[in-house]
């Protein structure tokens, strides 16, 4: 598993990572497979099984979002089913429950600085907090930067980053599946 962290703001969005990738009892810390890729004009952050990120990485032709679209519109009409569409030529059975019920997937998607949860069955959420926590080390980041934020008034982009890292870096000190160097990507609104 591994640690990804999002938060929104008015105008911008930061998603962080940790870049250890556990496979059953072995560690490895890479650079080279980031957990969170750009698409275009997509942030994808990747936890659970590697190959639907892989696919998503490498095969994955992002459609396109105008300023003015909805953005919940364009996740149930565009994104979703063009993700699945990569899956499937792909070869990648996403559907099938049965094959999966040691295995899955999340992802945290931003577009235009707005954040969605897509989760293993292609469904998709969008949080009022505007906070996600997903991977083995999710839930402790989660909390930690949720408690955190409460005692800051100034939320700008250099006050979250810092505080995503410090979340993410306490995260690592409890889940042995979480560690590493961390990633932080910042998208803005327009971008």
């Amino acid at each position: 598993m591994t640690t990804v962290l999002e938060i929104a703001i008015k105008n911008a969005c930061l998603i962080g990572a940790d870049s250890q990738i556990t496979e059953d009892n072995f560690r490895t810390m890479s650079s080279k497979t980031p957990k969170i890729v750009k698409r275009g004009r997509y942030l994808v952050a990747i936890t659970g099984d590697t190959r639907p990120g892989d696919i998503l990485t490498y095969n994955w032709r992002p459609p396109t979002f105008r300023n003015g679209d909805d953005p919940i519109q364009h996740m149930g009409k565009k994104v979703i089913p063009s993700i699945i569409r990569a899956f499937n030529e792909n070869g990648y059975k996403w559907d099938d429950m049965d094959d999966k019920k040691e295995s899955g997937f999340d992802y945290l998607i931003a577009f235009n600085g707005d954040l969605f949860h897509i989760a293993c069955d292609m469904s998709f959420i969008q949080a009022d907090n505007h906070i996600y926590g997903l991977g083995s080390g999710g839930q402790l980041a989660f909390g930690w930067l949720n408690g955190a934020l409460e005692s800051i008034t100034n939320k700008n982009t250099d006050t979250l980053d810092s505080l995503v890292r410090q979340a993410i870096e306490f995260a690592s000190q409890f889940d042995v599946n979480t560690g590493g160097d961390i990633q932080i990507e910042l998208q803005r609104k327009g971008e």
